[in-house]
């Protein structure tokens, strides 16, 4: 993977050159990427680059590393004009020098697209980092009372020497969980990563993490469905337009899965009329897994020049060590696989640049659990005199315990649990005891976690007062920011190719914060109003199907193929494994027994995360070593 880096060497500064090269050099994953420092005399900034967005730039007065696809440069070159510190040079880390010394540290605020950016002040002997406002781009950052190290990766920051690399229970307990780990925190206890929509600025008295943007919600927007659907239609096309910008249909790209927010896309790229739009699709033999058929139907509805690809166990098992390579912490969300997989189908393809569909989901009120949870709210809506007096004491003395009863009890016990807790119920860590997986030192070093620690704060800081609106900003941070954004840059990076995420225009995500509630999901229905603004535009098929994703069968693949099979069980249950004192025998070799014996795919997706999670430690903890492409 490229990136940016930067060094702040308040005690021993003649070192800086030797810690930047060596964090620098740590962001390198292919041996392509082009190495360079610029050095003050204590800190410098670093970039290893692969794409034309990644940039140095240093006038007297400041040093900037940047990886930065802005979509309002424009206007962000008027602003800076009558600036003339800076003059020489048209690139955007020119401009974003520009822009700092106009604003000051306030400039991130202004700009809009996928950024991450460090820049040392000279003069004001000040180090500033920030990344874009749903975390695109990643910063991981450490400091001491001696040095601020500051990276894309967080393996180059321990490659600088200065850290040590002592892994945080917190994180694996997490990836457990989500299939990821959760920000701030980093699989190292040491490192922290900066939140989306964050600046940090190191001066010699303080080092403060601020917000300079986030969702909103709430706000008056109006009601009326038609003004609300057109004025959604007129922004998703201004924005995919933009995000498009003027580059040839020749080397750009859409993914397509058959689902609302891809297709979308797909057709909003068809109205402007370059040409048929290059669109890429992922299937499996598996057919509860595939949805091709439905990415056909939307490929044949916008004349698309579709590609499809069948992936198979055989290229998962060999694309797997680079996969869990370009990831920096663990991260078992098994979609990567089809994301990857579609992004080099892309890449065999003459594209540079895929467009995906990311975040309508979670800005629209897209996700499954956002109508599962109105099913747990009907028992709430029936007055406490009746339930607590008349329906719950009934099902509490009737002597079965299986059928209907069972349910029933199950479905009252889920739907009294607080929210956002109700809608985490079925976490691994709440289904299965965490004295039944860890080992008793692990489960001690570990407390006092909680997997609604994360969620529970997001629940409750979130700028809006509705149950849902709350969810959305819940999934925001953490199954977009924390999951979805890194699988689709990452594998698309290891693909060779640059993901753009035309939903995630400000404009476009802070309207959908003015949209009420109710036009989010109305009823059980998912997406009420941005599919009332599509209608038009998409098949009825699409609009009529249900989620379904970049899904993936690594449990029937664990099962049935013999080369995925004996890799599983090869590496989990060995003494290697074991050592690391995390998990209990028992419990993984139950896992095993279940997943041959059962018909459900569960057991054979927790074990898919037990097997990244222990991949991932022998690359990164036991034998860390870099992987060509």
């Amino acid at each position: 993977m490229s990136g940016i880096c930067a060094v702040w060497r308040r005690e021993n500064p003649e070192r800086i050159t030797g810690t930047l090269a060596r964090v620098s050099s740590g962001l390198s994953l292919v041996p392509e990427e082009r190495l360079e420092q610029q050095t003050d005399c204590e800190a410098g900034v670093g970039v290893s680059a692969r794409f034309d967005t990644q940039q140095l730039y240093q006038d007297p007065r400041v040093l900037i590393a940047c990886d930065a696809e802005l979509y309002n440069e424009n206007e962000l070159r008027q602003w800076s004009a009558g600036n003339e510190h800076s003059a020489g040079g048209g690139t955007t880390a020119a401009l974003l020098a520009k822009l700092y010394m106009r604003f000051g540290c306030d400039f991130v605020e202004k700009l809009r697209g996928a950024f991450s950016v460090i820049l040392w002040d000279r003069q004001e002997r000040r180090l500033l980092a920030a990344i874009d406002d749903f975390g695109i781009n990643r910063l991981v950052y450490f400091q001491n009372d001696s040095v601020l190290l500051v990276a894309s990766r967080i393996d180059a920051l321990i490659g600088s020497g200065e850290i040590a690399a002592e892994v945080n229970q917190r994180a694996i307990a997490n990836v457990l969980n989500f299939s990821v780990n959760l920000g701030p925190e980093t699989a190292f206890s040491n490192v922290q990563r900066l939140l989306p929509g964050n600046v940090l600025v190191a001066s010699e008295s303080q080092t403060r993490v601020k917000r300079y943007w986030d969702m909103r919600y709430g706000l008056e927007g109006g009601s009326n469905e038609d003004r609300l659907s057109q004025e959604l239609e007129s922004l998703v096309e201004r924005s995919v337009a933009a995000y498009c910008k003027d580059e040839s249909f020749s080397c750009l790209g859409a993914f397509l899965s058959g689902g609302t927010d891809s297709s979308t896309v797909v057709g909003m790229m068809a109205r402007m009329e370059r040409g048929p739009v290059k669109a890429f699709s992922i299937g499996y033999r598996e057919q509860s897994f595939n949805e091709l058929e439905y990415a056909e139907i939307a490929a044949r509805k916008f004349k698309a020049d579709h590609h499809t690809h069948l992936v198979g166990p055989e290229e998962c098992v060999k694309a797997l060590p680079q996969m869990v390579r370009f990831f920096d912490e663990p991260f078992a969300n098994s979609s990567a696989i089809s994301t990857y997989f579609c992004a080099r189908l892309a890449a065999d393809n003459g594209v540079k640049i895929l467009l995906a569909g990311d975040g309508g989901d979670e800005l629209f009120g897209g996700n499954e659990r956002y109508a599962t949870d109105k099913v747990f709210e009907l028992y709430q809506s029936i007055p406490h005199v009746v339930r607590k007096g008349l329906i719950e004491p009934a099902l509490s003395v009737l002597p079965f315990k299986n059928g209907l009863v069972g349910k029933a009890r199950r479905y009252i016990q889920r739907s009294n649990l607080p929210s956002p807790e109700r809608c985490l119920s079925y976490q691994f860590l709440c289904a299965h005891s965490p004295a039944d997986i860890f080992e008793r030192d692990f489960l001690e070093e570990l407390e006092p976690y909680s997997v609604l620690e994360i969620p529970t704060r997001y629940y409750l800081q979130a700028p809006a007062r509705d149950h849902l609106d709350r969810l959305l900003y819940l999934d925001v941070k953490i199954t977009l920011g924390d999951s979805d954004l890194p699988k689709v840059t990452q594998m698309c990076e290891l693909a060779g190719v640059q993901a753009r995420f035309p939903f995630l225009d400000r404009s476009l995500a802070e309207f959908s914060g003015r949209i009420p509630p109710r036009l989010k999901v109305r009823g059980f229905q998912k997406r009420y109003l941005f599919k009332r603004a599509f209608r038009k535009l998409l098949p009825i098929e699409i609009i009529h199907k249900k989620k379904h994703g970049f899904g993936i069968p690594v449990a029937t693949w664990m099962k049935s193929d013999p080369r995925m099979r004996e890799l599983s069980r090869d590496i989990l249950l060995s003494r290697r494994a074991f050592e690391r004192g995390y998990f209990r025998r028992k419990f993984i070799e139950d896992l095993f027994r279940k997943h041959e014996e059962g018909g459900s795919t569960y057991y054979g997706d927790a074990l898919w995360t037990f097997l990244v999670l222990e991949l991932w430690h022998r690359q990164f903890i036991d034998e860390p070593v870099r992987i060509a492409v």
